[in-house]
């Protein structure tokens, strides 16, 4: 049988300095299991996210034609957006003259980069209809960006009462698919 030596002694602790305690090494799994986790739970979150999302209508050039999104109602240039769908309800305007607007993306295809110039302009559809569904304007336009869309309604299209609108892209024979309905109210007095 070997007796320690003082030196033998001194190397055991310098090992055990060396190596985590055990509390350390629990630390330590833990913290690697919950960024495993986490690098498995981001990417299957992201696509829970995007399959609830309408599907894009394939146009030309390698782009696509998403829905558009964040749909909203405006009672003039000052007055700010009310989105549609929001926690406050239904959007109420004061005025005839109301300006619908949407997002519109330009997404380049997967596994490409977005483009450097701005995308073309893109031709919208929108539609206004009362509450109860009877058409009350259908008016296509050229958007001024790529990204956004606003069409100012004129005097005399709307009276008091509930409406509903929606809007699409157009490229060609390809649309994208229409946004939810809006529902607003016109309340004048």
């Amino acid at each position: 049988m070997r007796v320690p030596t003082q030196r033998t002694q001194q190397d055991h602790r310098s090992q055990r300095s060396q190596r985590p305690r055990k509390g350390a090494r629990r630390a330590i799994v833990a913290l690697v299991a919950t960024c495993a986790a986490g690098a498995v739970a981001t990417p299957i979150a992201l696509a829970a996210a995007s399959a609830e999302r309408a599907p894009a209508a394939a146009a030309g050039d390698d782009r696509l034609l998403p829905t558009p999104e964040a749909a909203r109602i405006s009672d003039g240039s000052y007055a700010g957006f009310q989105f549609c769908g929001g926690p406050a309800g239904d959007p109420v305007v004061t005025t005839g003259t109301p300006t619908l607007a949407a997002t519109l993306e330009s997404v380049a295809p997967p596994g490409t980069s977005e483009p450097t110039r701005p995308g073309p302009r893109r031709k919208v559809a929108f539609e206004v209809d009362t509450a109860a569904g009877k058409p009350v304007l259908h008016r296509q336009l050229t958007s001024d960006t790529s990204h956004q869309a606003a069409l100012q309604l004129p005097e005399g299209t709307l009276a008091d009462g509930a409406y509903r609108w929606r809007v699409r892209v157009k490229d060609g024979a390809t649309s994208s698919g229409w946004t939810a309905w809006c529902s607003f109210t016109v309340k004048r007095g």
